[in-house]
């Protein structure tokens, strides 16, 4: 069990940006962490954010702001019941100056981290970043070569919704958080312990926040299924216009409120999609990605103390 957390302020003295964030989800995407943050912020005392990432920590423009900006957009309407923001951002744990911020924000943030094993996780990507116009790639083949094809420098970052296999080497950035923060502080699940038990890992989250742990979520709802583009050059089209630097968007962001944008940008993304299974994955592929994966889970498994074999058996499936 974490240490306990710090006195939580009385109500009247809780006011919009004064509460640092205690606790965050920090990684990795495809791993379960929307249906994991959007259980455990129906606490009663924890505010979240509708947005399915805070970025303040990741982007620099967010970052250089200020704080209150951030809470102004993420945590608009804190009330004396649910005062104590609980973060998500499944890229923070692979950037060293996200971390940074992140420990200088509040040292005493608990981390936490959902790892999935990386096969199958890749493939997951790769048909969620075709639902959105990232990846124009026909085949999991095609994209993963193009991977290949990339060099993976320090601003890999920029290219992080293609970079399938390299977001599923996770070591080097868990290694990173329990360096910054220490293993009181760091808590590592695999996606497995959300199907088998999502309520401990909430408690978990409580726990480290100070507030009640034996609040119980409803955690029946999936957050984040399946679908795909109805249309993909559509889906790549609104991608194009979505991007950060886009001239558009930068316009469009001074004239309508962020969270009437907000809402907008998910119902033209709503409109464009339909139900839809992955096939399986082409089993020469799975083979060598097992392979390929293989040393960076054992270099994880000791790091975590946690046996991960069942990720180089690929016994887990090839679905995505």
């Amino acid at each position: 069990m974490p240490p306990p957390a710090p006195d939580i302020p009385a109500p009247n003295t809780l006011q919009r940006g004064s509460e640092t964030i205690r606790a965050m989800l920090v990684g990795a995407p495809k791993a379960g962490t929307t249906s994991l943050y959007r259980y455990a912020v129906q606490h009663p005392n924890l505010l979240g954010h509708p947005q399915r990432e805070l970025s303040y920590f990741f982007s620099n423009e967010e970052y250089n702001s200020g704080y209150d900006a951030a809470t102004a957009k993420y945590f608009p309407s804190p009330t004396a019941e649910k005062a104590l923001p609980l973060a998500k951002h499944v890229f923070t744990m692979y950037s060293p100056s996200a971390i940074t911020r992140l420990k200088e924000h509040n040292p005493h943030t608990h981390v936490f981290a959902l790892l999935r094993d990386p096969v199958r996780r890749a493939y997951s990507s790769f048909w969620y970043a075709k639902r959105r116009g990232w990846d124009t790639a026909k085949t999991f083949e095609q994209a993963i070569q193009w991977e290949a094809d990339q060099t993976t420098g320090d601003d890999w970052l920029t290219n992080r919704d293609r970079m399938h296999l390299h977001v599923g080497i996770y070591h080097p950035h868990i290694n990173n958080l329990l360096d910054t923060f220490g293993k009181d502080q760091v808590h590592i699940f695999l996606t497995d312990d959300l199907a088998s038990d999502a309520a401990k890992l909430c408690r978990s989250i409580y726990q480290a926040t100070g507030v009640d742990p034996t609040f119980t979520p409803d955690l029946i709802q999936n957050h984040n299924t399946a679908s795909a583009a109805r249309s993909e050059p559509a889906a790549r089209a609104l991608a194009s216009v979505l991007k950060s630097k886009n001239p558009l968007k930068r316009a469009i962001r001074k004239l309508i409120p962020h969270s009437l944008a907000r809402r907008t940008r998910h119902a033209l993304l709503a409109l464009n999609e339909k139900p839809f299974t992955p096939p399986p994955m082409n089993e020469d592929t799975r083979r060598k990605l097992i392979d390929h994966f293989a040393p960076h889970n054992e270099q994880l498994a000791q790091l975590i103390g946690r046996d991960l074999s069942i990720w180089s058996r690929g016994t887990g499936g090839n679905r995505a």
